[in-house]
């Protein structure tokens, strides 16, 4: 296979990948390790690549297509057109599935359609399991850092590469079954020999590794601060504890006050006749904000990740009192194009990114990353991780992770162990 070397040699892992030109594969490589480029050396043909939606719209791959030569002939999409058109699409030589995690919505129950039972999924993998089965591509490529973050989604994978496992009998070797209430819900099994038998199913349809696999990784430094609450926040805490009788509802708000908000409704009087019930969000004065003014201070290029949305506005808000260059990266980001300009200039910038907006872009010039607030989705900061750490330009970063006591460092530390919040919240609820 010919390949254009004169911008930049290939990698050791990408060369050896590529010699072994496997037709359909799992690149479950790790953020920032150049899987775009490994797919498209091995894609033959008429290609279809399916993204994110952002990735889609930013022209992510044509512009790698174009920064690598290798003058693939591409179709993008993004997985919600996969979802509206797949049964109108037409038959490609080579399919490739970025962030294929995004794709595996595979649930561990069963529905009832046409008097049969299925497995429940999204219906972003019925149609991409659908689009494969009617037209069954020579080379097929699943590439995320993440591809599995529930054992169902190596099923998912798996009946996409064409196996024909059994769900019942899969659901039994990965899931338990527990009683909550008057419910009864499967859960993934935390035993080791459980988790060595997935990853060793993993690697067995394809290619894993991080960074620090391939290559020489600097010192990665996190440091977890402790935040204390204001007297506002302490306040509305104690006022929501009694308020909330629905433990779930609570546990969710409280966290959203040790944010430094609070979503909610009010009514208005509208007329004598009329109420008019509008959104309303109460915003605390919170010391995590002052503690990210002090960072800002020492480190001229910052990477902010927040939760939520109002959260991000309010950091913002200060940072631009204090006359910094501030960006804002949330799902009413249309334009994306500035991050790249950011990235090369040698000025100062700061850019709050939405926790849910971490992957399709890098920032290789920022050496420090705060953590202001987590999703509850692992996934998430995992692929936040890799913004800063690329495999062309690896350097010490520093990753500053900001926790109240409460719910707040619960979710922090659900989250470094590797597990999605939302599961352990209700498992302890």
């Amino acid at each position: 296979m010919e390949i254009n070397t004169k911008i930049q040699p290939l990698y050791n892992h990408q060369q050896i990948i590529i010699d072994k030109d496997p037709k359909k594969c799992l690149l479950a490589l790790g953020t920032g390790s150049a899987k775009t480029r490994t797919a498209l050396v091995m894609a033959e043909g008429k290609t279809l690549v399916i993204c994110p939606k952002q990735q889609r719209e930013d022209k992510t791959w044509q512009n790698e297509n174009e920064k690598w030569g290798t003058n693939v002939d591409l179709e993008v999409i993004s997985k919600e057109d996969l979802r509206r058109d797949w049964d109108e699409l037409s038959e490609y030589k080579t399919v490739i599935i970025d962030e294929v995690h995004n794709n595996l919505g595979v649930q561990p129950s069963f529905i009832q359609r046409n008097k049969k039972q299925i497995p429940k999924t999204s219906q972003i993998y019925a149609a991409t399991w659908k689009f494969l089965l009617k037209h069954p591509p020579k080379r097929l490529y699943l590439l995320s850092a993440t591809p599995v973050p529930k054992p169902m989604a190596m099923w998912g994978i798996g009946i996409l590469f064409g196996q024909t496992w059994d769900f019942r009998k899969f659901r039994d070797i990965y899931y338990t079954q527990i009683r909550i209430g008057m419910r009864k819900i499967w859960i993934a099994k935390k035993t080791e020999e459980s988790k060595q038998r997935l990853a060793s199913l993993v690697q067995q349809f394809g290619y894993t590794g991080g960074l620090n696999d391939f290559f020489d990784v600097p010192d990665q430094t996190h440091k977890t601060v402790e935040i204390e609450l204001t007297g506002e926040q302490k306040n509305a805490v104690a006022e929501l504890s009694f308020a909330e009788a629905d433990p779930l509802v609570r546990r969710a708000r409280l966290r959203t006050i040790e944010n430094g908000v609070l979503y909610g409704k009010k009514i208005e009087n509208v007329d004598e006749k009329t109420d008019l019930m509008t959104n309303e969000t109460k915003i605390f004065k919170s010391k995590k904000i002052d503690y990210i003014k002090d960072r800002a201070l020492e480190f001229p290029k910052l990477l902010i990740f927040a939760n939520y949305t109002a959260q991000i506005l309010e950091i913002e808000k200060h940072l631009k009192k204090e006359g910094y260059n501030v960006s804002t990266l949330t799902g009413q980001t249309k334009d994306r194009t500035f991050i790249k300009t950011v990235n090369d200039s040698p000025e100062p910038h700061i850019i709050i990114a939405q926790c849910a907006i971490s992957s399709g872009y890098e920032l290789p010039t920022f050496p420090c990353v705060i953590y202001a607030s987590k999703s509850f989705r692992f996934v998430d900061y995992s692929q936040s991780l890799g913004r800063v750490l690329r495999a062309n330009k690896l350097k010490k970063n520093l990753y500053i992770h900001l926790v109240v006591e409460g719910c707040d460092k619960d979710c922090h530390d659900a989250i470094m162990s590797g597990n999605d919040f939302a599961e352990m919240l209700t498992l302890n609820i």
